[in-house]
């Protein structure tokens, strides 16, 4: 008997784009704070590694159809209802994140610019927001009037021991499509909430478990070598220099202070680097901002109505 599927916003569409084989997901949801009248905007967004839309669906959903504007969502290559890279499903595997890059152009331009009323707002979370940065930074600001980063995976913390590692498992064939070490498949035994480093909030930070029960083709592991490999070079992209600098739309960076998931030190960077960007950090916050406790979370949808006040 299939489990119960937990709670969350039913989407208006649920569709797939793609070609040659894959089948990327994405949802919609009408904005429903507008009453008659029109949608105020429209907000895309694009998540972290091994989410999934129905995470986003619980609550994050509401909160911006509920503030007026249209949303879509999609899942990430390799994650969530998306095609995945390898055989075994569990393992979160890149070619290269320009794959990324390219899935979300196509995303925008086939799906979201024909239908989506402007303003516009790129809404990204964590791996989401590496890839959103280097979208934004080739393609410029035609389809977006704004952009949100929760948490943006602009650096990892201990990256010279990683950068090490990598170069060394660069001389052993066919690791790139292992699990990193350290990693492996989903085993929610693997992670208690006591231990985890994303969230204060128990009931939120339940979310994925549930999720993962109900619905088991969303389950995802742990990183492969390769993946990670990929990771450092997208860093490297965005650190070369003029290219975080050619992001010309109004842009908020939102950082927690606590967040040992990624290299917050490398937010400030970033904003010092996009003009006219900025920045907000959340005392005491994880990594997953969206999924805190409410009182930081409040904080987070203050800043995130700044911006969005400025738009429109």
């Amino acid at each position: 008997m299939a489990l119960q599927r937990p709670s969350a916003l039913p989407a208006d569409r649920e569709d797939y784009f793609g070609g040659a084989g894959d089948r990327l997901r994405y949802c919609f949801w009408k904005a429903s704070g507008t009453g008659a009248g029109k949608p105020r905007g429209t907000v895309v967004l694009v998540h972290g590694r091994a989410e999934f839309i129905e995470k986003y669906a619980m609550e994050v959903a509401g909160e911006l159809t509920a503030r007026g504007f249209d949303l879509y969502a999609v899942d990430l290559r390799g994650q969530g209802l998306s095609s995945r890279m390898l055989p075994d499903p569990q393992k979160g595997h890149i070619d290269d994140f320009a794959t990324y890059v390219a899935d979300l152009k196509v995303f925008v331009e086939t799906i979201v610019v024909p239908a989506a009323p402007q303003p516009r707002l790129l809404f990204s979370h964590s791996t989401g927001g590496n890839v959103a940065l280097r979208y934004l930074a080739a393609e410029g600001s035609r389809a977006f009037s704004a952009a949100v980063f929760s948490s943006p995976m602009t650096g990892l913390p201990g990256a010279g021991r990683i950068r090490l590692l990598l170069a060394l498992l660069g001389f052993v064939p066919g690791f790139d499509k292992r699990y990193a070490p350290g990693t492996g498949p989903y085993d929610p035994k693997n992670h208690p909430f006591a231990t985890n480093d994303v969230t204060h909030d128990e009931r939120r930070y339940d979310f994925t478990r549930q999720w993962f029960e109900a619905d088991p083709r969303l389950r995802l592991g742990g990183p492969t070598v390769g993946w990670v490999r990929q990771a450092f070079r997208s860093f490297d992209a965005l650190d070369a220099p003029g290219i975080l600098e050619r992001i010309a739309l109004p842009t908020l960076i939102v950082s927690g202070t606590d967040d040992t998931v990624v290299d917050i030190k490398t937010h400030a960077t970033a904003a010092r680097r996009i003009p006219g960007a900025e920045h907000v950090t959340i005392d005491g916050a994880r990594h997953e901002l969206l999924m805190e406790t409410d009182a930081r979370r409040t904080q987070f949808w203050a800043a995130f109505d700044r911006l969005a006040a400025r738009i429109g």
